[in-house]
């Protein structure tokens, strides 16, 4: 069995490394203190990054296939501590048991996806014009990396990252959201039985952000991936320009529906991308753009989906909606649907919290939104789908063109050559026809368009391959 202790510090160089300074762990289904994090400070960063230095110069030709059965060791320890892994996730993030559980279970499925790839690779031959050259071309590793990872998915999306990154021989310090810094100790020390050689993955827990900075613009770091905020983003990309990235950022959905969707299937997948983890996904519905002719059935539609989910603690196995996370997230919520009702749109559904201990706010549809409201052009990172009418298919689209954004983005109709022809157009990185916009495998690229506020870089595959390593030519003359 795992420790039970209450108290968590973060793991550097072999050794738990205590401080003096904490901050409380929150249950976000009753705000209460469940725990307490010991929070690192910049020495710490100095001695994680010259211990991941010194693995990753020890590690780095370890060959292919040892590296492979890293992450199947990693893996499988996973699904031995599903339960434990589970209920701290739940109780520390705020998302339904079951949920959490599916969450351990891709982050299980994460590093097997990792290893397949990296033994899967057909590797490249360049052809040559010389006939007296061969070419040889090798992948190797970056270096060190800083990983820098969110509260919404606190074991999937760093698996996303330190599944390529040590597969392809790097070293990691990774620096987990403080917030649910309490489930990702309890996951290192799950990888820790793992063979995967400890050194290699450095854990640094702190709520102070000069120690975030220090970390990413440490000299000793080669490479950052970064899933979080466009602000923060920003700011990383400005100070690390001169480290390779790899950024994940943030998400305001544009999802088009039109008049020959399939209706009862496009409510229930916006639903389930609007609803699902409480609306705190980047790929979530963030703004859906309907037909006139049929914007007041999808609203209807959308609304009775809205009203079956069963919102509760997220301990009793009949929630499938727990609370929010945090409390500042609650009221920027309420705050957004309060100024999108004030400027014309109708609630369907919702459009409050409950009043109750917990960070729990009404699964809400709103009708009639207007493209000026805030909640139309900004993330909401809450269990709110705003529909927007559009008076012709060429306003959908130009629509969906418009905002800072371009992640994500999910097209209804039944008509193929329109799918295509419209997901040509449409300025995000990966676009999702009639299903869910949170639809996602780990082996889909997974990235932001060029010139948005979404990132730069993928995730996924073979995709997350290339950004992991670098590819070296070796030319031989022969003649």
């Amino acid at each position: 069995m795992l420790a039970t202790t209450k108290s968590f510090c973060s793991w550097i160089d072999g050794e738990k490394r205590s401080s003096d300074r904490t901050y409380p762990v929150i249950n976000p289904a009753s705000n209460e203190r469940i725990g307490e994090i010991q929070s690192a400070a910049t020495a710490d960063v100095e001695i994680a990054i010259g211990a991941a230095r010194r693995a990753f110069e020890k590690f780095r030709r370890t060959a292919p296939g040892v590296r492979a059965d890293w992450c199947y060791s990693a893996a499988s320890q996973v699904l031995a501590h599903e339960e434990r892994l589970a209920t701290a996730l739940s109780e520390e993030h705020g998302k339904p048991f079951s949920d959490a559980l599916a969450e351990v279970r891709s982050a299980a499925s994460g590093f097997r996806v990792a290893a397949e790839t990296l033994m899967g690779d057909p590797g490249e031959t360049p052809r040559l014009r010389d006939p007296n050259k061969r070419i040889s071309v090798t992948r190797e590793p970056i270096g060190v990396w800083a990983v820098i990872t969110p509260w919404n998915f606190p074991l999937n999306i760093p698996v996303e990252y330190l599944g390529p990154a040590l597969s392809t021989g790097n070293a990691v310090v990774w620096k987990p959201a403080p917030t649910t810094a309490r489930v990702a100790a309890i996951f290192h020390e799950v990888l820790r039985g793992s063979d995967l050689p400890e050194q290699l993955l450095q854990l640094i827990l702190t709520d102070e952000l000069a120690v975030a900075q220090h970390l990413t613009t440490h000299p000793g770091i080669d490479a950052v991936g970064f899933t979080g905020g466009s602000q923060a983003g920003r700011a990383i990309e400005q100070a690390c320009w001169d480290k390779h990235l790899v950024l994940e950022l943030g998400g305001n959905t544009s999802v088009l529906v039109f008049d020959d969707a399939d209706l009862d299937r496009a409510a229930a997948a916006i639903a389930s991308a609007g609803f699902w983890n409480g609306g705190q996904v980047c790929s979530a519905a963030g703004r859906v753009l309907a037909a006139d002719s049929i914007a007041d059935q999808l609203a209807d539609r959308i609304g009775k989906h809205a009203d079956e989910l069963v919102i509760g603690d997220p301990a009793d196995s009949t929630s499938n909606l727990g609370p929010l996370h945090l409390p500042e997230g609650l009221r920027r919520v309420q705050g957004l649907v309060d100024e999108a009702l004030s400027q014309g749109a109708h609630k369907v559904a919702g459009g409050k919290s409950l009043e109750r201990s917990g960070n729990y706010f009404m699964p809400t549809v709103l009708a009639d939104v207007q493209p000026a409201a805030d909640i139309h052009t900004e993330e909401t990172f809450g269990p709110v789908v705003p529909i927007t009418r559009c008076s012709s298919d060429e306003e959908l689209v130009a629509a969906a063109k418009e905002g800072e954004y371009g992640l994500v983005a999910a097209v209804f109709t039944e008509s193929l050559s329109r799918a295509y022809q419209v997901a040509e157009q449409l300025p995000a990185g990966l676009v999702v026809v009639n299903d869910s916009s949170n639809y996602w495998e780990l082996n889909i690229a997974f990235g932001g368009a060029p010139g948005r506020r979404s990132g730069r870089g993928r995730l996924g595959g073979r995709f997350a391959l290339n950004e992991f390593t670098i590819a070296k030519s070796v030319v031989l003359d022969i003649s």
